[in-house]
């Protein structure tokens, strides 16, 4: 407040000889920025300079992802046990099968001589009218005209005791007869060595098939005959 015809306040702060324009004025005040104003004057709250866990909450944080850990453990095992199942169901069910074992004693003796039994050439049926052994134009043996009830018996009674015979279609087609080989071509052979010992054979043979059983007779009217 300043008195009237008294000097102002800062009239007499001024040193002398110093003009009045060039007294010392007030610092203007800083005039805050329209963002900073905005920032704390706003409705929105200001996020915090740094935040604060509690020992408490930290530990439970801790504990929350060991149990999530644990149970991601516990699944990763039991798929694998589950992997490890199948495989080995899956290798049982294809495991190729033992091979039998070897048979001993009589059984491995017989399974032998089937073996040998089947390497043996197997020679026609005594009742195989198809494979007739005689050539057109050979002399056979005949040795009897059996009934068809004892043919078969006969053949293979001859074969067991080394004759080479064979139930053969007789004049028609009803009957049958047994002849022996081998033939031969020329009635002058008959006298050969290899026919003697042919003849004398099926005497002896003939002899054994009459001892076999009654009615049977010993081949003696055994004659040979042309094959046409």
């Amino acid at each position: 407040m300043t008195r009237r015809g008294a000097p102002a306040l800062y009239e007499l702060m001024r040193r002398p000889g110093t003009p009045v324009d060039a007294a010392p004025r007030a610092a203007p005040r800083p005039v805050p920025s329209p963002a900073v104003g905005a920032a704390r004057t706003g409705r929105a709250p200001g996020l915090p300079d740094s935040f604060t866990i509690s020992l408490g909450r930290a530990a439970a944080i801790a504990a929350g992802v060991v149990v999530l850990v644990a149970i991601a453990y516990g699944i990763g095992v039991q798929r694998g046990r589950a992997t490890a199942s199948r495989g080995v169901s899956e290798s049982a069910t294809i495991e190729p099968a033992a091979p039998a074992p070897a048979r001993s004693g009589a059984a491995g003796a017989a399974g032998g001589s089937a073996s040998r039994q089947s390497t043996t050439p197997v020679r026609p049926a005594a009742t195989d009218n198809k494979g007739d052994p005689r050539i057109k134009g050979e002399r056979y043996f005949v040795l009897a005209h059996p009934s068809s009830d004892r043919a078969s018996e006969m053949v293979e009674f001859c074969r067991a005791n080394g004759l080479d015979a064979y139930l053969v279609p007789d004049d028609n087609a009803l009957l049958r007869k047994v002849i022996v080989l081998p033939g031969y071509k020329d009635a002058s052979q008959k006298s050969s060595p290899e026919i003697k010992a042919l003849e004398a054979k099926i005497r002896s043979v003939g002899e054994k098939w009459k001892k076999l059983a009654r009615g049977n007779k010993d081949f003696g009217d055994a004659y040979p005959e042309l094959f046409r």
